[in-house]
């Protein structure tokens, strides 16, 4: 017989849950429903359903299956510190296929690859976009950047990424993206040594 949890454990539990189903939307662009979440780590519909709305608490059968399927740390339902789901997240849309719409048969989580909506007039934007998978605000600012002209090579791109998930995560993305506007529009020039003294970057806001 499972071993019963505690009312403080479940809560946490269920709200660990909620949390990473719905950054798992964030990330593929598309809300998660409840069946695909519970296709995802071979559970039924119904299962989700009862913990999430508090008529079953999170178990270690369940727990264990979701931390499998997501990579997650052993104790991220169960953490004093509550984890961020957004990374984890981001993961799962870059790693697993079925999050990457690229499942050729029926199967859990499918979206449109978000390298297809954003990165279109700028290859090395493009190529950022699909190798980090950021969330949908992060890659709409960086196309809205793209397309009022501004010029990265992969490397610049890949700077002005993290920088702006950085901020997303934090809550910051609207100041970054004020900041980032006033950043030179062209790529800056690089020294013989590779780098250059005129590249400017984007600060913690």
């Amino acid at each position: 017989m499972p071993r019963p949890v505690a009312t403080e454990d479940a809560a946490r539990r269920r709200a660990r849950l909620g949390a990473l189903i719905e950054a798992l939307g964030a990330a593929r662009g598309a809300k998660v429903t409840q069946r695909e979440f519970a296709a995802s780590i071979g559970r039924e519909q119904g299962t989700i359903a009862a913990i999430l709305g508090g008529h079953r608490a999170l178990g270690g059968d369940v727990m264990l299956a979701v931390v499998q399927a997501y990579g997650l740390p052993a104790d991220y339902f169960d953490s004093a510190l509550a984890p961020n789901p957004r990374p984890f997240a981001r993961a799962a849309v870059g790693a697993v296929p079925a999050l990457r719409g690229e499942a050729t048969g029926p199967g859990p989580l499918r979206a449109p690859p978000v390298s297809v909506a954003y990165g279109s007039r700028d290859p090395g934007l493009a190529e950022v976009i699909a190798a980090l998978a950021p969330d949908r605000a992060v890659a709409m600012a960086l196309e809205s950047l793209s397309r009022r002209g501004m010029a990265r090579d992969s490397d610049g791109w890949s700077l002005l990424a993290i920088e702006a998930q950085s901020a997303h995560d934090r809550g910051a993305l609207g100041g970054w993206f004020a900041e980032a506007q006033r950043l030179p529009l062209a790529q800056p020039e690089v020294s013989a040594r590779g780098r250059s003294s005129k590249t400017k970057r984007v600060g913690a806001v």
